[in-house]
């Protein structure tokens, strides 16, 4: 699924009593993707993307889950592979592969040439 950013509802809300939206991209790269899935049902395709585990970034911000991240490299096989040929590296939180930004410093440390994924 390409996307540009995305967003998360910060815990504690402000003196308004709205929580806080942050805004969370990947540095290197003005269009990204989300690891999706699809099927087809009775009303047309159904779309969806994958979770893992937030990392240390977002983890104060959503504790629950972020978007797993897809290293160029991988869009190939997302695109076309069946869920059972998709490696299990893919789905693992810590496995590293990119280099993003957001609202507070970086979301996933590392060099920006370096590989480091989404969830790490």
């Amino acid at each position: 699924m390409p996307v540009t950013a995305f967003s998360e509802f910060g815990q504690v809300a402000n003196g308004d009593g709205k929580k806080p939206l942050h805004w969370f991209d990947v540095s290197s790269r003005a269009v990204f993707a989300f690891a999706g899935i699809w099927r087809p049902t009775e009303r047309g395709n159904a779309y969806g993307f994958l979770t893992t585990e937030p990392n240390t970034m977002v983890a104060p911000i959503q504790s629950k889950a972020m978007p797993i991240i897809l290293h160029d490299d991988d869009y190939g096989r997302w695109l076309a592979a069946s869920w059972d040929e998709v490696p299990r590296s893919d789905l693992d939180p810590a496995h590293p592969r990119h280099h993003a930004t957001g609202t507070g410093g970086e979301l996933w440390p590392g060099d920006a040439d370096e590989a480091v994924w989404a969830a790490s």
